[in-house]
């Protein structure tokens, strides 16, 4: 069992960057917040061994936020009261040496006390990505995830500020493979993402660190590790 119960003040960093622990008991400490935001965060998780190769748990974690903001209309300073809610459910599975099979559930609920134009006011989130990993003993290592995602929230229309809901639903599917280079010193990848191109609407909480991209997406790495 995990548990924790913090407080954060979001200072001015260089380059964003800090040497405090970036978790406390497996919950997120920092986020990309506006400078000045002042939060609480409260967590708890079960995370259970079932098996030799079968492990799961479960997650939840509510945030409060308050963040420094100026009401467009007066220019008053006021602070924007949010709440975030998260929750996550997972199972892994490793039925034998080469493979390792992994179903999760993630839900997100975002409630903004003053959202601006172009921003949402209530917005819930749900992920179910389903995936398998394949490693040889050789260095050939490949990777398959599917993910089926709905969200729904309302939003204010930027210049009108008009309230609308909107929701939307679409499956992704993402792939690569790897090669581990002799006494490790290194790996080749690649892969895709999105691989069938899929169309559909999503509302990036964070828009500066997208977590789907919208378009399919190649991409080859080399990483190095020189003795």
């Amino acid at each position: 069992m995990r548990g924790a119960a913090f407080r954060v003040f979001k200072r001015t960093l260089t380059t964003q960057q800090t040497l405090e622990p970036t978790q406390v008991a497996g919950f997120n400490q920092f986020f990309d917040d506006d400078n000045g935001t002042d939060s609480w965060r409260y967590g708890g998780a079960i995370d259970q061994k079932f098996t030799e190769d079968i492990y799961g748990g479960v997650e939840f974690s509510y945030r409060n936020l308050n963040a420094p903001a100026f009401d467009l209309s007066t220019g008053d300073a006021i602070n924007s009261n949010d709440d975030e809610y998260a929750g996550r459910a997972y199972l892994f599975w490793t039925p034998h040496e080469w493979l390792a099979l992994r179903g999760e559930y993630q839900y997100e609920r975002l409630e903004r006390g003053f959202p601006f134009e172009g921003e949402s006011k209530n917005l819930d989130s749900h992920r179910v990505p389903v995936g398998a990993n394949f490693f040889h003993p050789s260095g050939l290592s490949a990777t398959l995830t599917g993910t089926y995602v709905y969200q729904e929230g309302k939003f204010l229309r930027l210049v009108t500020g008009i309230e609308e809901s909107g929701d939307d639903k679409f499956f992704l599917v993402d792939a690569g493979i790897s090669y581990r280079f002799p006494k490790r010193y290194g790996f080749f990848s690649l892969g895709v993402t999105n691989l069938f191109d899929e169309d559909f609407k999503y509302y990036e909480v964070d828009y500066a660190n997208p977590t789907i991209q919208p378009d399919r997406f190649f991409f080859a790495s080399i990483t190095l590790a020189v003795p």
